[in-house]
């Protein structure tokens, strides 16, 4: 009895045994198959890229060029969900969405950009950018490699830079003609230091920062009465419609930048970035080249909307220049070379002399 209780016990075991080696070599193709199926799915790349930006805006256009480009130039590998109007976040979120990996491409300003990066405040100061052909100088100087090391240094990709045009000034109160024409009028401005400063030596200006996304209903309600913004994004956001006044002033120019996170791109086969980075390129061009056709364009759109537009006197660019130059650069020298204030110092005149 202790015999056969001992044998089927064994029997029981041997079974046992056969049907698990058996399920083992059933799970086998499975999971080859499910290996398969996975290097499937992440040969295709699907990225999530922000802007704030209207939809009628040339740069949501370029933003949608540039995910058509990619996933030509990628074979279908790589698909880019553009989301526009903030609704990732405004231009600080979405830059902090890029560094935390919930947002995988972030367009953003270059004064937005200055509150992680602060020695890039470079290209904000005040009319120290000349022309677009200066700008096209600088693309391809030294200053361009100094600007992709600050962003490597910090973890960030960028994809390269985006023109966004002089930045002009609109108010409800009076054209701008003059320095004592600024008196008594609230302007909203970037969440950027330089800005403020810039605004803040001038005699009886105040300024104010809020939201992109909330400077419509704050020109109408007035809580600002003025803003400042490059032509196709006063035409595009519709600030016309609230604004009387339009002040051709060129006091600054706008520098944007697509922005990944360097372990996220690093991630991308070697085919997949090459696709990208060449989409990046030609999305740029198109941005640029739209741009430009379109302002004399819209500039006429806004005077037939009604808003006076006045140019400024080259005596009036001199004197804001001057005023900059003695009290708003050397306040940044320092910042500009990462606690060198000669090294600051001598990367703006390099810049200044690219004109």
């Amino acid at each position: 009895m202790r015999y056969l209780s001992k044998k089927i016990s064994l029997t029981v075991m041997l079974i046992t045994i056969l049907v698990l080696a058996g399920c083992g070599g059933l799970n086998e193709p499975d999971a080859a198959i499910s290996k398969k199926s996975n290097n499937n799915s992440e040969a295709v790349v699907t990225l999530k890229l922000g802007h704030v930006f209207a939809e009628d805006d040339v740069t949501h256009k370029s933003s949608v060029k540039l995910a058509e480009l990619a996933e030509e130039y990628s074979d279908g590998e790589i698909k880019i969900d553009v989301y526009s109007n903030s609704q990732l976040g405004e231009e600080r979120e979405l830059v902090e969405g890029v560094q935390m990996g919930t947002i995988d491409i972030g367009l953003a300003s270059n004064a937005i950009v200055t509150n992680f990066i602060p020695s890039l405040v470079y290209w904000d100061l005040p009319y120290i950018i000349d022309s677009t052909e200066h700008l096209e100088n600088l693309e391809e100087s030294e200053v361009i490699d100094t600007l992709n090391e600050e962003f490597e240094e910090n973890n960030l990709k960028n994809l390269g830079i985006q023109y966004g045009g002089f930045r002009q000034i609109t108010n409800s109160v009076r054209p701008i003609e003059s320095i004592e024409d600024f008196k008594g009028i609230n302007i909203r401005l970037l969440e950027s230091k330089v800005m403020l400063d810039t605004f803040e030596s001038l005699p009886g200006i105040r300024t104010s920062n809020m939201a992109f996304s909330e400077l419509y209903s704050g020109l109408q309600q007035g809580v600002v009465t003025a803003q400042e913004n490059p032509i196709n994004l006063i035409y595009s956001m519709k600030f016309f419609e609230v604004q009387d006044y339009l002040s051709l002033t060129n006091h600054f120019y706008t520098t944007r930048y697509f922005l990944m996170d360097s372990n996220k791109f690093n991630d991308l086969s070697e085919k997949q970035q090459e696709a990208l980075t060449k989409a990046s390129a030609e999305a740029m061009d198109y941005h640029k080249e739209e741009l430009f056709n379109d302002e004399q364009e819209i500039l006429q759109k806004l005077k037939d909307e009604g808003m006076e537009v006045n140019e400024v006197s080259d005596d009036f660019v001199n004197e804001f220049r001057e005023i900059m130059e003695e009290e708003v650069y050397p306040e940044f020298y320092s910042e500009i070379g990462n606690g060198n204030e000669e090294e600051g110092s001598e990367l703006v005149q390099k810049i200044i002399e690219l004109r």
